[in-house]
């Protein structure tokens, strides 16, 4: 049996927000969480919430692209709290090498000022300690960019088996991944882009003058509209992966 690749056209997915009759109102909701998200968890957990309905209604329910009404926001926050938990938990590991990185750099320094040491050692304990740190930042960046491409699957996966632990089963991630690597690959690439292209335009609005008090409004408009578009492209990509592995088995 061949495979089956990403099956829905691209267009669909990056136009799929605005043909909702009261996409307005559903991307504005969507916005002003983003918009507030200074204030701990609370938005952040129910835009999550928001985009596991979308990932479950095309990853679960073979539904084309569209947007929930936000009319569940006890679902919603369910859903939500289970995808922000995975998701720090992912980011445990590099958050602590980066801080780890970032104490190796500043506590010598912080030695050597207090005059603790002579110079000659303070100079040989500061640049150990900058080898040191930049090595494990730069590990802890590598890792996250590794989690970066497993959480999004494992997400989904918790999202459609209505489960968190099923976000850490790795051996079932990881034939999803395979079933469909070029269908996520996509997925990715087409986030990163949005994501660039959304870094610089929103770095010329704050070139105006004039313009730059609408910075912080645009920019919550744009990252909503990249993280419906996003979540919807991994579903996909996750549905056309579920439907391979019988594929895969035979194999």
């Amino acid at each position: 049996m061949a495979k089956k690749k990403l099956t829905t056209d691209i267009s669909q997915f990056l136009a799929f927000p605005f043909k909702d009759e009261a996409w307005v109102k559903k991307l504005s909701i969507a916005s002003g969480l983003i918009f507030i998200s200074f204030i701990p968890i609370f938005p952040l957990v129910l835009l999550l919430g928001y985009l596991a309905e979308i990932i479950r209604q095309i990853a679960e329910d073979h539904e084309s692209p569209s947007l929930p009404e936000w009319d569940d926001l006890s679902k919603f926050f369910k859903d939500g709290f289970r995808l922000f938990g995975a998701g720090a938990l992912y980011m445990i590991p590099s958050t602590i090498m980066i801080f780890i990185g970032y104490a190796f750099m500043f506590i010598p320094a912080f030695i050597a000022e207090m005059g603790g040491m002579r110079d000659e050692e303070g100079i040989v304990l500061m640049l150990a300690g900058n080898l040191a740190g930049f090595g494990l930042m730069g590990i802890g960046t590598l890792v996250s960019m590794v989690v970066g491409v497993i959480l999004p699957v494992a997400g989904s996966h918790a999202v459609v088996k209505k489960d968190f632990a099923a976000a850490f089963r790795f051996s079932e991630i990881r034939n999803i991944f395979k079933a469909n690597w070029s269908g996520f690959l996509v997925a990715f690439l087409i986030i990163i882009g949005g994501s660039t292209i959304l870094f610089y335009g929103s770095y010329f609005l704050v070139l105006t003058v004039v313009l730059c008090c609408f910075y912080p409004f645009a920019l919550s408009i744009m990252a909503a509209y990249l993280a419906l578009i996003g979540s919807a492209l991994i579903a996909d990509a996750y549905r056309v992966a579920v439907i391979n592995l019988p594929a895969e088995k035979d194999s």
